[in-house]
C-alpha cells in the first residue's frame, strides 16, 4: 500500500510524504515492491528543458529522507500496561539504575526515551486532527477533556520517572537524555494544544474548552520555567530564534532512531562499465584492423600509412563515444540513476531507486495524458510551444520480516519524505504583479494590480500490492514563491 501526502514546506519548497506500507507476507516471500511514476508538466514559458535543466540540477533541487513509520498508539495506550512505551521506558530506567555501566542497558534506555517521545508526538498530533475534524459540536468538549486527561497522564508519568533517574549511579549524560525527552514532550504538548485552539477557535464549543486548553499550556510554561528550559519571549527576538533552533536540534535527536541509514550508489554501475568496455574494445579493433590493413597495403614508414593511422585514431575515438552514448541511453531505460540501500543498525531491510528524465509526449501513457486534460487554449499553445514533461521514477523494495519487529515495536513500513525546491523554475519568470484595468463611471477607468501565477501539474501513478491508482496535483507559484498546492479530482 502507498499513501501520499503533499504540503508546502516553505516559500520555495514543497514536499511529498510517501508512506510505503510493507505488510505483504507470503509463505514464499516477504518482499514488498512499490513503484511511483511522477509526470511533471512544465509551462514552456519558464524555460525548463533538456538544454537548461540537467539531471544533476534536478537532484540538487531534491532532498529525500527515509524513516520508519512511527508505531501507532493511542494516547491511552502510551501509558497503560507494562508493554506500552512508558512501561518499557520505566523498565529500561530501572535496569540502568541497577547496572549503570551496562552498555546495552544504556542504549536501550536512550532508545526508549526517543521512541516514547516520537510516539507521543505522532499520537497527540493525530488526536488533535481527529478532534478538529469532528463535525458534531456536541462531542467537542468531551473529546477535549479526554485529550487533556490522557496527555496530562503521559507527561506526569514520564516525570515521575525522575525518582528512578535521579541517583548517583546514573551518569550526568544519561540524566541529560532524560531531560531532552522531558523538554521535547513538553514542546509537543504545547504545539498540539495550540493546534487545537487554532482549529476550534471559530466554532461554538471553543468557549467551553478555551480555558481548559489555556491552563494546560500555562501549566507547562510554569514547569519549563522551574526546570530552566528555554522558553519563547514576545519581547526578545534573539532569544526566540535560539529557542526555535534548540527545538529543531531536539527534534533531530529524538527522531534519530527512526531515520534509516542509507548508502547511495549508481544503479547498474557494473553493467555500465561492462558495456563501456565493449565500446572501447570495438573502437580498438577498428583502429587495429585499419593499421594492419594499411601496413599490408602501403608498407612501413610511408606517408599513406601515417594518414591512415591518424584517420583510424580519429574514428576510434568517435566510435567509442558513439557507442558509449548508445549504451548509456539503453542502460537508462533499464537501470535507474541512483540506488540507496536501506539499513537498520547495519542490517539491510531493502532499497530504493530513483530516475529522472524529460519525456516525449508521444511516450507518455494515454491515461496520464487524459488526466492532464489541457484546456482548449492551453492545448492550442502546446501545439506551438510544447509543454515540457519531466518523468521522475521511484522504485522501492522492502522486506517486511526485517522491519516488522524492531526492538519490540511493530513497524509497518517506511516514510519517504522528498522535498522539491523550485528556485530554478522561477529564474525566467515575469514580474509577480501585473497592472489590470476596469471601467469606472467617474474617471473612465480604475487601475489595480493582480498576481501573475504559473501552474505545474503533477500526475502520479502509484503501484504496490497489486493496487494501482493515480493522483493529480496542481502547484501555483510565481517569482515570490509558492501560492498553493491542491489535489485535483476529476
Amino acid at each position: 500500500m502507498i499513501d501520499i501526502k503533499v504540503k508546502i514546506h516553505d516559500n520555495y519548497s514543497f514536499e511529498f510524504k510517501t508512506s510505503f506500507i510493507a505488510t505483504r507476507k507470503t509463505v514464499d516471500s516477504d518482499i514488498n515492491e512499490f513503484s511511483i511514476n511522477t509526470w511533471l508538466f512544465v509551462p514552456n514559458s519558464i524555460d525548463i528543458n533538456r538544454g537548461t535543466y540537467s539531471k544533476d540540477q534536478f537532484y540538487k533541487d531534491t532532498k529525500s529522507n527515509v524513516r520508519l513509520i512511527t508505531p501507532v498508539y493511542t494516547l491511552q495506550e502510551i501509558y497503560m500496561g507494562d508493554n506500552g512505551p512508558l512501561g518499557r521506558l520505566k523498565d529500561a530506567a530501572k535496569k540502568l539504575s541497577e547496572s549503570p555501566d551496562n552498555e546495552e542497558y544504556q542504549k536501550n534506555y536512550i532508545f526508549q526515551i526517543r521512541m516514547l517521545s516520537s510516539i507521543f508526538k505522532s499520537a497527540s498530533r493525530d488526536r488533535a486532527f481527529y478532534i478538529i475534524e469532528e463535525e458534531d459540536n456536541n462531542l467537542i468538549e468531551e473529546l477535549v477533556d479526554e485529550y487533556i486527561l490522557h496527555v496530562s497522564h503521559i507527561i506526569q508519568r514520564y516525570r515521575d520517572l525522575w525518582v528512578i533517574i535521579n541517583n548517583d549511579s546514573i551518569s550526568e549524560d544519561n540524566k541529560q537524555y532524560y531531560g531532552f525527552g522531558d523538554d521535547f514532550i513538553g514542546n509537543i504538548l504545547q504545539q498540539q494544544t495550540f493546534r487545537l485552539m487554532r482549529g476550534l477557535e471559530n466554532r461554538s464549543p471553543y468557549k467551553q474548552v478555551k480555558d481548559k486548553l489555556y491552563q494546560l499550556v500555562a501549566n507547562e510554561d510554569s514547569y519549563k520555567r522551574e526546570q530552566g528550559y528555554s522558553m519563547l519571549d514576545t519581547k526578545d527576538e534573539s532569544n526566540n530564534y535560539l529557542v526555535v533552533m534548540r527545538r529543531g536540534i531536539l527534534k533531530k535527536f529524538i527522531e534519530s532512531d527512526l531515520f534509516l541509514i542509507t548508502k547511495k550508489t549508481k544503479d547498474g554501475a557494473l553493467a555500465e562499465q561492462f558495456y563501456y568496455g565493449i565500446a572501447a574494445g570495438t573502437s580498438m579493433i577498428f583502429a587495429t584492423v585499419v593499421s594492419f590493413s594499411a601496413q599490408l597495403h602501403y608498407g612501413n614508414f610511408t606517408i599513406p600509412l601515417f594518414f591512415a593511422l591518424v584517420i583510424s585514431y580519429i574514428f576510434k575515438d568517435r566510435i567509442k563515444d558513439l557507442m558509449r552514448f548508445y549504451f548509456s541511453t539503453q542502460l537508462g531505460k533499464k537501470y535507474f540513476d541512483t540506488k540507496r540501500q536501506l539499513d537498520i543498525q547495519r542490517n539491510p531491510i531493502g532499497w530504493t531507486k530513483e530516475a529522472f528524465d524529460f519525456a516525449i509526449e508521444s511516450k507518455v501513457p494515454g491515461e496520464v495524458l487524459n488526466m492532464r486534460k489541457r484546456s482548449p487554449l492551453v492545448e492550442a499553445e502546446n501545439q506551438i510551444y510544447n509543454e515540457q514533461i519531466i518523468l521522475y521514477k521511484k522504485l522501492v523494495n522492502l522486506e517486511s520480516s526485517k522491519i516488522s519487529n524492531y526492538k519490540g515495536y511493530q513497524f509497518i513500513g517506511i516514510n519517504d519524505i522528498t522535498r522539491f525546491n523550485i528556485t530554478h523554475y522561477i529564474l525566467k519568470m515575469d514580474n509577480p504583479k501585473v497592472p489590470i484595468y476596469l471601467p469606472d463611471e467617474q474617471d473612465g477607468y480604475i487601475r489595480f494590480s493582480s498576481e501573475k501565477v504559473y501552474a505545474l501539474h503533477f500526475i502520479l501513478r502509484c503501484e504496490g500490492h497489486e493496487n494501482l491508482y493515480y493522483r493529480k496535483f496542481r502547484l501555483l507559484f510565481n517569482r515570490e514563491g509558492i501560492k498553493e498546492i491542491t489535489e485535483l479530482k476529476d
